[in-house]
C-alpha cells in the first residue's frame, strides 16, 4: 500500500502540477515556481516605481534597453570570426577567451550597472550574473522535425528571480530568427488559444498583433522575464544566421554587501558556471530553481529574511 501511494505521489509531483501551473496561473512554469512568483511580488518586491523600463518589465515582462553595446559587439564579432564553426549542428556555442570575458565583465558592471540597479530595487536583492553564452543559430533544413535550438514556445522554468538579456552581435531582422515572445498577459491568451500543453504540444496559431520580435541593429538589448512569458528562438532563414549574447542573471537570495558595481558574486565560486565552459552551467541557476514544495517554501523565507528593505 505504502509503495502504490508513493508511486500516485510521484506521478502527481512530476507531473501533474505542471498542468497546475497553466490551470491556475496562465502559463507553463509549474505551480510551486507560480506560487512563490506571487508571494515574491506580493510580500517582497517593490512594485512602485518611476522608472519605464521597470513599469514595463512589471506589466509585460519584458522591455528593451536603450543601451548601446555596438562597440563591445563589433568586439566580439572580430573574435569568434576566429574560430571555427560547424553549421551541421544548427547551433554553435562559440568559445569565450580570458579577453573576451574582460570586456564583457566591464561593460556589464559599467554600461548596465544603472538598469540592474533598478532591478535589484524591484527584486529587493542584489542582481548576478548566474551564465553567458555566445551562439550562432543556423537554418533549419525542411526535412528536420525537432526542436534545435529552443524554436518551439516555452517557458523557463525557475522561479522569476531569474531572467535574461539578449544582445544583438549583429543587425537581426525576420530573416535571421529573432527572439518571438509573449507578454505574461498575451501568453495567457496564447495558451488558452492554441490549446497549450507543454512545448512540444499545442497549435501554434500566432497572435500576429502581440507577439513582440526582438529585430533590431548591432549592439541593441533586451531584457526579459522568460519564466513568465512564452518565448522562442524564431526559425532563421535560409541562408541566414544569427548571433547572440545570451547574459541570464539571477537576483541572489543571500545578503550580499558589495561597495563598488560589480554584478558577478558567483563568478569566484562558480567561474565555469558563470561562462558556459561545461555541466557546471546549471551550478547558479538551479539557485532558483527549488524541486518541491519544501524547497520552494525555503527559498521564499531566504529572500524575505535577507531582502534589502
Amino acid at each position: 500500500m505504502k509503495i502504490f501511494k508513493k508511486i500516485l505521489y510521484n506521478y502527481y509531483f512530476y507531473t501533474k502540477r505542471l498542468g497546475l501551473g497553466l490551470y491556475f496561473f496562465g502559463n507553463p512554469n509549474t505551480l510551486y515556481h507560480n506560487l512563490f512568483n506571487k508571494l515574491h511580488l506580493k510580500l517582497i518586491a517593490n512594485k512602485e516605481t518611476d522608472n519605464e523600463d521597470i513599469r514595463q518589465f512589471l506589466k509585460k515582462g519584458f522591455f528593451k534597453t536603450k543601451i548601446n553595446s555596438s562597440s563591445l559587439c563589433e568586439y566580439i564579432s572580430t573574435e569568434i570570426k576566429k574560430q571555427s564553426v560547424n553549421p551541421l549542428n544548427y547551433v554553435h556555442s562559440f568559445e569565450i577567451n580570458e579577453q573576451m570575458k574582460v570586456q564583457i565583465k566591464t561593460h556589464i558592471n559599467y554600461k548596465y550597472a544603472p538598469i540592474l540597479k533598478q532591478l535589484e530595487k524591484f527584486y529587493n536583492s542584489k542582481i548576478s550574473v548566474a551564465n553567458i553564452q555566445i551562439k550562432r543559430n543556423f537554418s533549419i533544413d525542411e526535412s528536420v522535425n525537432k526542436e534545435v535550438y529552443s524554436n518551439k514556445y516555452h517557458a523557463d522554468s525557475f522561479t522569476y528571480n531569474h531572467f535574461k538579456i539578449f544582445i544583438n552581435l549583429m543587425d537581426v531582422s525576420i530573416e535571421q530568427g529573432p527572439l518571438h515572445i509573449y507578454s505574461k498577459l498575451d501568453t495567457k491568451k496564447f495558451i488558452k488559444l492554441n490549446n497549450y500543453k507543454n512545448r512540444n504540444n499545442y497549435f501554434d496559431k500566432e497572435l500576429e498583433n502581440n507577439v513582440v520580435r526582438n529585430t533590431g541593429n548591432m549592439g541593441e538589448s533586451f531584457v526579459a522575464n522568460t519564466t513568465e512569458c512564452l518565448h522562442k528562438a524564431g526559425v532563421v532563414k535560409k541562408g541566414n544566421y544569427r548571433d547572440m549574447l545570451f547574459i541570464t542573471f539571477i537576483s541572489a537570495p543571500e545578503k550580499i554587501n558589495i561597495d563598488k558595481d560589480d554584478f558577478f558574486y558567483y563568478e569566484e565560486k562558480y567561474p565555469k558556471a558563470i561562462w558556459g565552459e561545461t555541466n557546471e552551467v546549471d551550478e547558479v541557476v538551479n539557485i532558483v530553481k527549488p524541486q518541491s514544495l519544501k524547497k520552494t517554501i525555503k527559498l521564499f523565507f531566504k529572500y524575505y529574511k535577507n531582502k534589502s528593505i
